[in-house]
């Protein structure tokens, strides 16, 4: 949907796990090497550009990182920082000590000047990054010492700590004012991480342990990501034994489920999927009727079909893993016969042809998905087959975002997000604030919905310390959207991998964590490699 998700969604794939090492095609590797097949390549390594921002970079590290499980919300720990920030009474400034024995892999240590150096060029407009607005509440960032930094905000951001997950690049090779897409990060990043490339062109990625790395050379020596945009090509190439692993659809990867020679790997994320509904159109722009949208769609029935089971029901932006924020009564119930009397009471009333119209209009909408998204496509279809049943009309188009950008307003489109979920106010204030879509992209708040009480309880959110408070906050927010919602969201999405049963034989793993929508072979059982050890 972002730019992001093509800057930092690598399907990574790959071959060769054994501990030998083995390369594509089964040709054997003098090191331990591992092939992952992925949809895209990123377009940059640049983690200025948003490259791997969400904590888990293999080249260049953040602030913090991510560690926990697949079953709850990951806790955000330090990684390039010494310890937790120290954060002021107001929650406005946020402190950061820095660890002291890191090193880029050029040999320069890291210190305050690159976090700040980092931080600073992201936020200048000039440069044009793309993740630019993770940090429109920040107004300052500065060094308080060679391993003190300190960031200023407007306001009180409670959830400031998830942008902390992106990765820092040495100060020598940022050019100030420059723009990303014209630096040399894009294609040779310099980082800590434990990985540094070793070839990249359009058609694949090649990475290499870092011998500078701090914790010494990780025992996975390569990872090789080529490139296949097509779903039923990439299993293919599994079926033939050219790869290790890749990410799927999960109705193509349940195909893998019976077969010894592979392991089926599915992901608990916050990552959703649900279309707005345009603010512009006679027909969405009505509360009773986007009620009505919500109470119609049978959610269950599309995530056994089109999901094959992957994926859990999305009434609110908030999952389950949110603990005490996530409110489990703020659901909608399937009440097709309540939505027809909620439009009936609108005045979209039923024809001849038992289709719904108002005053000669017909109660219609386009809706638009991205035409290389399968998944999205077939939710889509779906959709407005359900609507069908309704007397809605819900024509499906294939549109690119920019196309579809100009027709937010009068049609719908089907979104993805979660794009940093580690916070629950990463979830909803873009979504639900009336600041936005203003203060943002025209997919942040795309219905345009205002609502004062709501904005209220997005703001109390996002400034109190007191975590009972702000659990409260965002319950009042989930039950104030099922009375008034603003889209119909129809599922969390279980990310869906495939791999051969060799890799987890040969080698120790780190499992999978909660993941966001920016997803791929970056992610699943591969997320965190330079920490994979061999089985004895």
């Amino acid at each position: 949907m972002r730019t992001l998700a093509v800057l930092a969604s690598i399907l990574l794939v790959g071959t060769g796990c054994a501990p030998v090492g083995s390369g594509i095609g089964g040709a054997k590797s003098a090191e331990p090497s591992l092939a992952l097949l992925t949809a895209a390549l990123p377009e940059t390594l640049n983690p200025l550009a948003g490259f791997d921002n969400n904590g888990t970079g293999k080249i260049n590290e953040s602030l913090y990182t991510l560690t926990g499980t697949a079953e709850s919300l990951p806790q955000i720990t330090p990684l390039l920082a010494a310890a937790e920030p120290t954060v002021s009474p107001d929650a406005r400034t946020w402190t950061v000590k820095l660890r002291s024995d890191v090193r880029f892999s050029d040999g320069t240590a890291l210190d305050a000047t690159d976090v700040v150096a980092s931080y600073q060029a992201i936020m200048d407009p000039a440069s044009a990054s793309p993740i630019l607005g993770t940090l429109s509440n920040v107004v300052d960032v500065k060094s308080m010492d060679s391993h003190t930094v300190e960031f200023t905000l407007r306001e009180a951001q409670v959830s400031f700590k998830t942008a902390m997950l992106i990765g820092i690049a040495p100060s020598e090779s940022i050019v100030p004012g420059q723009r990303v897409e014209n630096s040399v990060l894009n294609r040779a990043p310099i980082g800590t991480g434990p990985y540094l490339v070793d070839s990249l062109d359009p058609a694949r990625l090649v990475l290499k342990a870092n011998p500078r790395y701090r914790d010494g050379e990780v025992a996975l020596k390569r990872v090789i990501y080529e490139a296949a945009p097509d779903d039923n090509a990439r299993a293919q190439r599994m079926l033939a034994g050219e790869f290790d692993g890749t990410v799927l659809p999960p109705r193509l990867a349940a195909t893998f489920g019976t077969n010894p020679e592979f392991e089926l790997v599915t992901a608990t994320s916050a990552d959703w999927r649900g279309l707005s509904l345009p603010a512009d159109n006679p027909l969405t722009s009505d509360p009773r009727v986007r009620l009505a949208l919500n109470l119609a769609v049978d959610r269950q029935s599309l995530i056994d079909g089109v999901l094959a089971g992957a994926g859990r029901a999305a009434n609110t932006f908030v999952p389950a893993e949110y603990g005490d924020a996530f409110d489990p009564s703020a659901v909608f119930a399937h009440d097709p016969q309540r939505a027809a009397g909620l439009l009936d009471e609108a005045g979209w009333l039923i024809g001849d042809d038992s289709m719904r119209s108002k005053n000669g209009r017909p109660a219609a909408f386009t809706l638009m998905y991205n035409p290389g998204d399968s998944l999205r496509r077939d939710l889509s279809l779906a959709f407005s087959a359900q609507m069908k049943l309704l007397g809605i009309d819900v024509p499906v188009e294939a549109a690119t975002f920019e196309m579809a950008e100009p027709r937010a307003g009068t049609d719908a489109i089907m979104l993805g997000g979660g794009d940093t979920p580690y916070d629950v106010d990463t979830q909803l204030y873009k979504m639900l604030h009336s600041s936005y879509p203003s203060a943002g992209a025209y997919y942040d708040n795309p219905s345009k919905f205002a609502d004062s009480a709501m904005d209220k309880a997005l703001e109390a959110g996002r400034t109190t310390l007191d975590e009972t408070k702000r659990a409260a906050a965002y319950r009042e927010v989930q039950r104030r959207y099922v009375e008034n919602p603003s889209m119909v969201l129809l599922a969390f999405i279980d990310h869906t991998y495939i791999q051969r049963t060799s890799v987890s034989t040969a080698w120790q793993g780190t499992g999978t964590l909660l993941e966001p929508h920016d997803h791929g072979t970056t992610w699943g059982p591969w997320v965190k490699l330079g920490q994979w050890v061999p089985k004895p």
